[in-house]
């Protein structure tokens, strides 16, 4: 084996990493600490579990965990990878286990087993295959740059579909002194994934079927597929019979929106960002006026004066810290909040979008790619609104879902 060393697991396989000199050999081993099931009683079962020695992202030591339950002498095999996102690195670790219907997990019994893997285990990424709607996690590489050169590619642009995971806790800062929208820090009881990218038309196209897109100007390959998504209505998206603060109708077939469809194909409910959300995904810790540091840039944000006044690719500029493109310029993104002349400091949470009966209006984030001395799309508190019922070659969305 060409400068590679080998890690032996407990159970007996094979970790293998590429490394420039042989390092000890060492045990991996994993342990199911206790398995608890919701209360008051619901589907949700909380696994954790200690690994020892186990992978190395820095090393390139990849591993992945199956757990087998056992529940009134049943077994149910939980992949980590794809059920639960289970991370494979050393320590105690704790994951969500959505059990089948009806099923209670009353004297639950759980073992676990880590096995090599060619991507590093974790919950940091969600991958949507759009074919078949499958859903995969995958964790950091060793630096956020490495993730950031795995993610800006074409298959994450067009037949999968990539989100990066907000983690509860925080605090996450938002606001700048301007623009109603004061600074305040925020504190997340749940996490929460959104999109690296906003959906571009290839995606849009393979889940709905057709691309309403006005910007698709001349070429072919990453100039127009990768674009993008534009002229889609927020109503065309949720249904106009919705508000902000009602979920999407689920459909029983692959019918509907493209909300619809695509919660259909995947089993999980993805919707609109609230601007709260789309804010601190946007800002990623940043204090500053802009997201990247306090003076315009045109590196990271996509504007009139380097677009041709058109839309570009996704990741065509360079990403924040969290690994997030185009959250600057680009496309104004659709949130679920209506447009109301509010303080966005003065929001009642994280997860619940401002809200007014009979507002049309709704909210906008991200700035497009307009001149910046006209309609400034730069600053991370940048904001504007528009008819839920109006479409226009400005106006796009990336997707969310909440972990509750």
């Amino acid at each position: 084996m060409n400068n590679a060393y080998v890690r032996r697991a407990a159970s007996g396989m094979l970790l293998v990493a590429l490394a420039a000199v042989p390092v000890t050999l060492v045990a991996t081993t994993i342990s199911v600490d206790s398995v608890t099931q919701r209360w008051p009683w619901s589907n949700k079962v909380d696994i954790t579990y200690t690994v020892t020695d186990g992978q190395d992202v820095n090393l390139g030591i990849y591993a992945r965990i199956v757990f087998t339950a056992n529940i009134g002498g049943v077994e149910y095999t939980i992949n980590g990878v794809s059920d639960v996102g289970a991370n494979a690195s050393s320590g105690t670790h704790t994951v969500t286990w959505v059990l089948p219907s009806g099923l209670k997990a009353k004297n639950c019994t759980m073992t676990a087993t880590i096995l090599a893997a060619d991507n590093p285990s974790g919950d940091d990424y969600m991958v949507i295959d759009l074919a078949t709607g499958s859903v995969a996690y995958e964790g950091l590489l060793s630096t956020q740059e490495a993730s950031n050169e795995r993610y800006n590619q074409p298959l994450y642009k067009t037949s999968k579909l990539v989100l990066r995971k907000v983690p509860a806790g925080g605090p996450y800062p938002t606001g700048a002194a301007n623009m109603s929208n004061n600074p305040r820090e925020w504190t997340t009881e749940y996490a929460y994934y959104i999109g690296v990218f906003p959906v571009t038309q290839s995606q849009y196209a393979t889940i709905y079927g057709s691309n309403p897109s006005v910007n698709v100007g001349v070429g072919s390959g990453d100039t127009i597929t990768h674009r993008p998504v534009d002229s889609v209505k927020w109503d065309d998206l949720r249904l106009s019979t919705t508000t902000s603060t009602s979920s999407i109708p689920a459909v029983a077939s692959n019918t509907g929106t493209f909300l619809q469809r695509l919660n259909f194909k995947t089993g999980i409910y993805f919707d609109l960002p609230t601007e709260v959300m789309f804010e601190i995904a946007q800002r990623a810790g940043a204090t500053t006026a802009y997201s990247w540091g306090t003076a315009m840039n045109d590196d990271y944000a996509v504007s009139a004066r380097n677009s041709g006044g058109t839309t570009v690719a996704v990741g065509s500029k360079k990403p924040n810290s969290w690994g997030l493109y185009d959250t600057a310029g680009n496309i104004y993104e659709w949130c679920l909040d209506v447009n109301v002349s509010d303080n966005m400091a003065d929001h009642q949470g994280v997860f619940t979008p401002a809200y007014e009966p009979n507002v049309v209006s709704k909210r906008l984030r991200g700035g497009g790619n307009y001149s910046e001395s006209t309609n400034p799309p730069f600053l991370a508190s940048s904001r504007t609104g528009g008819s839920g019922a109006v479409g226009n070659g400005g106006r796009g969305f990336r997707i969310s879902t909440i972990i509750y």
